[in-house]
C-alpha cells in the first residue's frame, strides 16, 4: 500500500473546524517534509521520467478517485437504509459524518482508493515508464484524496452555498454542471423545510451520484477545486513550496464555473 507522507494534515481534529482555515497540524512536520521534497528534487536529474522537464497533471487521477469516493458513499448510504445485516456488513467506511465510522477507517478507505488508482496507472504504464507516477506524485495524489474525503461534508456545504448565491445558475438550470441538486440550493436559499427535506434530499443525491457519472465527476471537480484553493494552497505558500504535476492550480474547471465557486481565485505562482 502507498503511504501518505503529505504536507498537510488530512486527519480531522473536529468536524466543526472552520473550513477556510488551513489544516491545524501536519502528519509529518514541515522540516521532515521539506527534506522529502529536497531529496525527491535532487533525484530529478537522474530519473528518466523528468527528462523532458514536463510532467502530466495529477488532477485527473485525483478527480477520478474523489468521484469513486462519492460513488462508494452513495452506495453505502443506500445499503444503510435497507437495514439488512448483509448490507450492513458490506457497508464501507467512507462518510466522515457517519458516527458509525472512525476517522481512521475513513482515511484508510480513501487512501486505498488512491493506492488502487496509482497501481492501475503503474500497470497500464509498464511499457512507458514516463507515465508512471513518481513517489512524490503518488504521495501527493493520496494526500489530496484523503484530504478531500475527510472534509467532504464541509466542502459540499461550501460548494452549495457558493452556487446558490449566483442567479444565473438557477435561471438556466445549471446546478448539475457543479454536481449539485436543485433541492440542495433550495434548502440553502430557504426554499424548502430543512427538517422535512434533508432525508429526501440525501436519497435523491445518492441516487443521482450512482446513476449519473457526469454529475458525479462535476461534483468531484468542484470539491477538489475548493480543497486546493482553501486548504492546500495556503499551506504550500506559507512553506514557500511548489508542488509537482501542476501544483495547486485549478486548471481543470472552465472559467464560468470557476468564477462561481471561486470568484476570488488567482493563479498561483508556478515558478
Amino acid at each position: 500500500m502507498i503511504t501518505s507522507s503529505i504536507p498537510y494534515d488530512y486527519s480531522r481534529r473536529s468536524l466543526s473546524r472552520p473550513f477556510h482555515s488551513p489544516a491545524a497540524s501536519a502528519s509529518t512536520d514541515d522540516d521532515s517534509f521539506r527534506s522529502t521534497i529536497d531529496e525527491s528534487s535532487s533525484s530529478c536529474d537522474t530519473d528518466p521520467r523528468y527528462a523532458t522537464g514536463i510532467r502530466s497533471s495529477l488532477h485527473p487521477t485525483t478527480i477520478n478517485c474523489i468521484a469513486e469516493a462519492l460513488l462508494l458513499r452513495s452506495s453505502s448510504s443506500s445499503s444503510s437504509r435497507n437495514n439488512s445485516r448483509e448490507d450492513e456488513n458490506r457497508r464501507i467506511a467512507i462518510d466522515i459524518s457517519d458516527t458509525n465510522n472512525e476517522p481512521l477507517q475513513v482515511a484508510i478507505t480513501a487512501g486505498n482508493i488512491a493506492a488502487t488508482a496509482i497501481l492501475r496507472r503503474k500497470v497500464d504504464g509498464t511499457n512507458d515508464e514516463s507515465s508512471i507516477f513518481t513517489t512524490e506524485e503518488s504521495q501527493l495524489i493520496s494526500g489530496r484524496v484523503v484530504g478531500v474525503v475527510m472534509r467532504m461534508r464541509e466542502l459540499e456545504m461550501e460548494l452549495v452555498q457558493r452556487v446558490s448565491l449566483v442567479d444565473w445558475v438557477q435561471k438556466y438550470n445549471e446546478e448539475a454542471s457543479f454536481g449539485i441538486l436543485v433541492e440542495e440550493c433550495q434548502r440553502v436559499g430557504g426554499g424548502s423545510s430543512l427538517s422535512s427535506s434533508m432525508n429526501d434530499e440525501d436519497e435523491l443525491l445518492s441516487a443521482r451520484i450512482r446513476t449519473d457519472p457526469l454529475f458525479r465527476m462535476n461534483r468531484a471537480e468542484c470539491l477538489l477545486a475548493l480543497f486546493l484553493t482553501n486548504v492546500e494552497r495556503p499551506r504550500m505558500e506559507a512553506m514557500n513550496m511548489i508542488l509537482p504535476g501542476g501544483g495547486s492550480a485549478v486548471d481543470f474547471i472552465d472559467d464560468d464555473r470557476l468564477m462561481v465557486i471561486l470568484p476570488e481565485y488567482s493563479k498561483p505562482v508556478t515558478s
